[in-house]
């Protein structure tokens, strides 16, 4: 406590003038300003800086809460704020233990249900700390995309591709479509190349799914057409505006009900498997708790179809060799296919 004595200096003095007005605004319609001595008396200890009802605040508890590293005046300010806080917080729970005293059993199952589920969750995060396997392969989540295919379905179009915007006099119109045609095959490489030696505006949208809308807020589009019509052509197309033209070409396409390619929900499938384990171990530990029980004779309930229940070790599943034969399947298969729109060339 020396850094707490060295900030709160002459605490005591401090404290006593300071508590008076605090106490006598918030004690006013309760008890009048001639009983504020029935709230705060600490000439009997110097330990203690502020009592309501007979609780006691001590330097120790306001010492403990209070950040390191303060300066003097932050401490003292600290230490008001801090105090007045405590103060008007037991005068709240001793007005709500009046007001509500009809309600104050209700308040207690409340809060000892909170208790409870507060240490129960602890419990479950032991469990899981103790036992949790981070690990998730690309093996993994593709044996779960193929099992939970139909959760994926798209509520809008995706696509691949790549939009290319160059003046109107540009001249190698016919090189720009010849490499946005190879990117499927050949990658990106060849347009790059291109864009930069003419300091052309690309947007590439090859390695990635995006939205549709997305796609078509690169282009000179208006709001009120609809451009579905696009999505049925695979080669290059073009659309013109001012004094540019926008050369631009659709790989791949997800249409709205199609299932989701992979890339775009392997994450939500990373989360969805990690959740899954995490239960998996509460439930396990759970049933142990049970089946100890049960069989140390603990637990007696007036149900008997509930008590045979109990005594019924629950099947366990296993999740693990499920996911092997799933992953099996996949390695004898061919890779992971997204069905796609049929398109014309």
């Amino acid at each position: 406590m020396r850094l707490f004595r060295v900030k709160i200096v002459s605490l005591s003095v401090i404290m006593r003038k300071l508590l008076f007005i605090s106490l006598s605004t918030l004690t006013m319609t309760m008890a009048g300003c001639d009983r504020i001595s029935n709230y705060i008396n600490v000439e009997d200890d110097d330990n203690i800086v502020a009592r309501v009802d007979g609780v006691t605040l001590t330097r120790e508890e306001l010492g403990r809460d209070m950040p390191i590293g303060l300066n003097h005046d932050d401490s003292v300010t600290f230490a008001r704020m801090y105090i007045d806080n405590w103060v008007l917080n037991r005068l709240k729970m001793q007005r709500a233990e009046q007001v509500l005293s009809s309600s104050s059993k209700e308040i207690e199952r409340l809060v000892e249900g909170y208790r409870q589920s507060l240490i129960m969750r602890r419990l479950d995060q032991y469990y899981i700390d103790n036992a949790l396997d981070m690990e998730i392969t690309d093996q993994q989540i593709s044996a779960y995309y193929r099992a939970n295919s139909a959760s994926f379905k798209l509520d809008h179009h995706k696509l691949r591709g790549v939009i290319v915007k160059v003046p109107r006099n540009f001249r190698n119109t016919s090189t720009l479509h010849t490499a946005l045609k190879a990117v499927k095959s050949k990658g990106i490489s060849e347009v790059e190349a291109l864009t930069e030696k003419h300091s052309l505006q690309l947007s590439d949208m090859s390695s990635q799914w995006v939205s549709f809308s997305d796609f078509l807020s690169s282009l000179p589009t208006v709001r009120s057409k609809s451009y579905d019509h696009l999505l049925t052509r695979n080669d290059v197309q073009q659309m013109t505006a001012d004094d540019s033209i926008f050369h631009f070409i659709i790989l791949d396409v997800a249409r709205k009900g199609d299932v989701a390619p992979l890339e775009c929900v392997a994450d939500d499938i990373r989360r969805r498997l990690y959740n899954e384990r995490r239960m998996d171990i509460v439930r396990g530990y759970e049933d142990e708790l049970r089946q100890e029980a049960v069989g140390a004779g603990r637990i007696e309930i007036a149900d008997s179809v509930m008590m045979q229940s109990l005594s019924v070790k629950p099947a366990k599943i296993d999740a693990v060799a499920d996911v092997k034969e799933v992953e099996e399947v996949i390695e004898d298969d061919d890779p992971v296919v997204v069905k796609k729109d049929s398109v014309k060339q």
